[in-house]
């Protein structure tokens, strides 16, 4: 359940102005979402949809960018919990339809302060993933490597419990793998005490893969498994293992699908215009993923579409991301299901707000002090934007 917006709390004098008051006229990017969301289910659920396709251009992600101190991150949690739970959804948040079959939010938040790393972000994906009680070989198997080659001697469970993570996700995550490790020794009648060694397990899967075994027949379904079990198991190889896991996500039964909603935010912090390491390495997590769907929150506009960033980052320019192409202004501050729009300006209210529900609230809302924390007053003049780039 999400507490109260503090920095509403701390706008004004008046205690009577409750979090849904001060969470006002988000009902255009709530329902942004909603559409976006809807849109990447049905197209996932196309028979043509082909998860390994790597060419095919991306729509799996949408992105509210605007000034700091705006409601970015208020956003974020809110929209975590509205999917979550439609008890959580602010009552001004209108009811819509939202795609058939599981939604699974999982908010990371990428500022500094969080301490979030790139190998931090995949363990909090694979872990909300642990609620599917169920292993996911494939993804496992190559995270169980890369673990034991990074962290020798020291326990998953360890590192989880040590970082918040046990305690936000659970501890269904390392049983999983071990799991998965364990399954894949005895479909190839390796011995046990083999079995418990990941590389010595690796090793026989590749061979079996190469040699097209029957035993293990579900796991050569994924055509780049044994080439990434092959590879060094390094921080770059670890960026491609999310393909692993949209690959396993679209094997699962009909009546256990699932839609992962990944909202990244604070995103301005994993970078800057010369030094985009961090940025290279979660982009190749959305492309990977595109039975994903993902939201972006940060200061500026996602610059994936330009072509000018050909070699500073893997995918680039209006082909591979379509959605994401600058469009007119008025496309900017809405979206809609066809793919225009999807990068939105946080800022605006509109005229009169419908969601306060009393006089106070409405003074308060009314307020220079509101205007300048919530967006009612314009947008801020384009001479104090980083670059012009990121100025409607």
């Amino acid at each position: 359940m999400a507490g109260r917006d503090l920095r509403a709390l701390f706008s004004t004098n008046d205690q009577a102005l409750a979090s849904q008051e001060a969470f006002t006229n988000r009902q255009a990017q709530w329902a942004s979402v909603a559409a976006a969301l809807a849109e990447l289910v049905q197209r996932t659920g196309d028979p043509a949809f082909d998860v390994e396709d790597l060419e095919a251009p991306r729509r799996n992600v949408l992105v509210f960018h605007g000034v700091g101190g705006i409601g970015k991150t208020t956003l974020s949690r809110k929209l975590e919990a509205a999917l979550a739970s439609s008890a959580d959804r602010p009552a001004q948040w209108t009811q819509h339809t939202l795609p058939t079959g599981r939604i699974l939010p999982v908010r990371i938040g990428l500022a500094r302060s969080a301490g979030t790393d790139f190998e931090r972000v995949v363990l909090t994906i694979r872990l909300a993933l642990a609620g599917l009680g169920r292993p996911l070989p494939a993804f496992d198997l190559a995270l169980r490597r890369y673990w034991e080659h990074h962290h020798p001697g020291e326990p998953l469970e360890e590192y989880l419990r040590r970082g918040g993570l046990a305690s936000r996700f659970g501890k269904a995550l390392p049983q999983q793998m071990q799991s998965a490790l364990g399954d894949v020794a005895q479909a190839l009648l390796l011995p046990g005490t083999v079995g418990t060694a990941v590389g010595q397990v690796t090793g026989s899967l590749v061979r079996a893969l190469r040699e097209r075994r029957q035993s293990v027949r579900v796991l050569a379904g994924c055509a780049r498994l044994a080439d990434l079990l092959e590879a060094e198991p390094d921080l770059d190889a670890l960026s491609f293992y999310p393909h692993l896991l949209a690959w396993e996500l679209a094997q699962l039964p009909a009546d256990k699908d699932v839609t992962p909603v990944i909202l990244l935010d604070a995103f301005e912090e994993t970078g800057d215009r010369t030094h985009r390491d961090l940025e290279r390495l979660l982009q190749r997590v959305v492309w990977l993923m595109p039975n994903a769907f993902f939201v972006v929150t940060g200061r500026s506009r996602l610059q994936w579409a330009d072509q000018a960033l050909q070699g500073q980052l893997d995918w680039t320019g209006p082909t591979a991301w379509p959605s994401l192409a600058a469009h007119d202004l008025p496309h900017a501050r809405t979206a809609t299901a066809g793919g225009r729009g999807r990068q939105i300006l946080i800022g605006d209210f509109s005229p009169r707000t419908a969601t306060t529900t009393s006089p106070a609230a409405s003074a308060a809302l009314d307020s220079p002090s509101s205007a300048r924390n919530y967006g009612r007053s314009s947008p801020p003049a384009r001479t104090a934007c980083r670059s012009t780039s990121t100025c409607l």
